[in-house]
Formats: structure tokens, C-alpha cells, sequence
């Protein structure tokens, strides 16, 4: 059976986050699951989506070393998820582009305010 979990850290510097992080990671890969991670730091704290972002092109990075039939299965997965917004997912996670391919271009969508004065 194949599952998805997330799992989220937080806390204070120095608590032991990425040591706990690095004991569940050895199970995981052990099946052959896969683990990304991402972390801020006091640089990037600031980037919306930074740890998250950088935890997926992790995942990019470890897809294109597998097999040919393993990466095809996970670019129809991908582009079936995405639909036409491949593009939106390429500006956040660069290395995406290299499992799924180029994509169209996104229209921009443009908002007005409309007063009703």
C-alpha cells in the first residue's frame, strides 16, 4: 500500500529539528520512498514557499536519476495534476521543467476594482 504524508517542523534553532528529520528520513528510503525536504534559514525566511519550493526541486533532482519507464510514469502523473498550469509550477520549482518538459505559457489574469459607488 502507497501512501503521501506530509510532515511539518518547527521550533526554536538548536532543538534537534534536523536531527529528527534525518532519523525519519533513513525508513523511508530504506523502502525506497521518497523524502524531500526544505528548510528556511535566516536568509530565505522571507521567500514565500522557499522550503517548500526547494523541497520539490529535490524531488525533481531525484526523479531524473531513475529509470526511464519510472520517470515517464511520474511526468504523465504530474501533467495529469497540473492540467494546463505546468508554467505556474515551473516559476516555483525550476528543475520541474526538466521531468515534465516546457509548457505553454500561463495567460496572466488581470484584476480591476470595480466600485459600486
Amino acid at each position: 500500500m502507497s501512501t503521501n504524508e506530509l510532515m511539518l517542523v518547527a521550533g526554536y534553532s538548536g532543538v534537534g529539528k534536523s536531527a529528527l528529520v534525518n532519523e525519519v528520513h533513513k525508513p523511508i528510503t530504506a523502502k525506497r520512498g521518497n523524502f524531500i525536504t526544505g528548510k528556511y534559514d535566516q536568509y530565505q525566511k522571507n521567500i514565500p514557499y522557499y522550503a517548500i519550493s526547494q523541497a520539490f526541486d529535490e524531488l525533481c533532482n531525484q526523479l531524473l536519476t531513475e529509470s526511464e519507464s519510472i520517470l515517464q510514469h511520474w511526468q504523465e502523473k504530474i501533467l495529469a495534476a497540473v492540467g494546463k498550469n505546468g508554467q505556474v509550477l515551473i516559476d516555483v520549482i525550476p528543475n520541474l521543467k526538466l521531468v515534465i518538459g516546457e509548457q505553454p505559457f500561463v495567460a496572466q489574469v488581470h484584476s480591476r476594482l470595480i466600485s459600486t459607488n
